[in-house]
């Protein structure tokens, strides 16, 4: 049976995060594989396996709309509640990731590094974490949308309005409708998430067309949906392009591709969540673990790529890691990782007063 403590938990948004978590960690799984399978058959696994990462973030962007935008909380509360929630496990991981770099990497102290490893920049360990600066943003953002909610103006009406607006901004993003010099701004970039805060709101909260189609036709349409666009995505543009081009070349989030691929899976487990088979789901073993994983999905985030980055390490002390199957070994890389980070997040967890840094939600 479900833990009592789990009452107020929407299980489909549990799954939806335990599957980017478990996305994100394949991107960073597959880096090590992707560029020598170029040429073979096994790149399209690698590929499919790198760009689960393309809906992944979206996706999680998506719960943090659907479950902030709406609250009535107050400035004090919300960022007390929030940003501690996000900026604890985050320090404590961020000093663990420039310890060992300056140990093990660096050999020394390099405060350059160290600033880069804080604000996420490609090439050092901390590469992911780009992503907290990112919900940073988002989570100002959903703060000054609830404000204008609680107008004297319909939330509904805002709500449309403001997710036609998202709509419309991707669309303009994927068409390079923003080029000035200082759009380039990190904080701007970050800044555009904010539309896939809006849309998951939407997307949640939104029963269109179950009032005028049955739950199991939805379930049936959203999930060959999701199949074909995603696969499409792979076969149709991922692997050509980049064979065309010489070097892995995706897709970035703010493409209608992308929103609509990430939409659309999101809808397929909104609808499934009405079904006897997930209401039964939640109550098996099975469940409990993606209600676990899902709570732990922060701190796996914040630890997986330092062990990931290990466990590569120690492989390739034995054989080299180009010379691996990567149908096999990302996979294998994939549930490693997530053991371990779930091993040591359930210990720290369980530590009083040092809890916090797990990042349990």
């Amino acid at each position: 049976m479900a833990d009592s403590t789990n009452s107020n938990r929407i299980f489909y948004f549990d799954i939806l995060r335990a599957i980017a978590i478990i996305g994100i960690v394949f991107c960073h799984a597959s880096i090590s594989f992707i560029v020598g399978d170029m040429g073979s058959m096994n790149f399209y696994f690698s590929s499919f396996y790198d760009c689960l990462r393309d809906f992944s973030v979206p996706i999680f962007v998506m719960l943090s709309g659907a479950l902030l935008i709406g609250k009535k909380d107050s400035l004090t509360k919300f960022f007390k509640k929030r940003l501690s929630r996000i900026l604890i496990p985050f320090i404590f991981w961020y000093i663990i990731y420039t310890l060992y770099s300056f140990i093990n990497l660096k050999h020394g102290i390099d405060i350059t590094n160290a600033v880069d490893i804080f604000i996420g920049k490609g090439g050092t360990l901390g590469v992911a974490f780009w992503f907290i600066w990112m919900i940073i943003v988002v989570y100002v953002a959903v703060f000054l949308i609830n404000r204008l909610l609680q107008t004297r103006y319909n939330s509904k009406t805002i709500i449309n309005v403001l997710t036609v607006l998202a709509v419309a901004y991707i669309l303009m993003f994927q068409f390079h409708f923003f080029t000035s010099e200082y759009y380039s701004m990190l904080i701007s970039y970050y800044a555009s998430f904010i539309s896939y805060a809006i849309i998951g709101y939407f997307l949640a909260n939104t029963n269109y067309l179950e009032s005028k189609v049955s739950t199991n036709k939805l379930v049936l349409i959203t999930f060959c949906l999701s199949i074909m666009l995603y696969v499409g995505y792979i076969v149709c543009y991922v692997v050509p392009t980049s064979l065309s081009k010489g070097y892995f070349t995706y897709i970035g989030y703010f493409h209608i591709l992308i929103l609509v691929m990430s939409a659309v899976i999101f809808l397929f487990f909104k609808y499934l969540s009405k079904t006897q088979f997930l209401i039964s789901l939640e109550n098996t073993t099975c469940g409990s673990a993606i209600t676990t994983l899902s709570k732990y999905a922060y701190g796996v985030y914040l630890a997986h790529y330092l062990i990931l980055f290990n466990l590569k390490l120690f492989i390739s002390g034995y054989i080299a890691i180009s010379s691996l199957n990567s149908i096999i070994w990302i996979p294998i890389l994939v549930i490693s990782t997530l053991i371990i980070c779930l091993v040591i997040l359930y210990i720290l967890n369980k530590i009083p007063y040092i809890n916090k840094i797990a990042g349990v939600k």
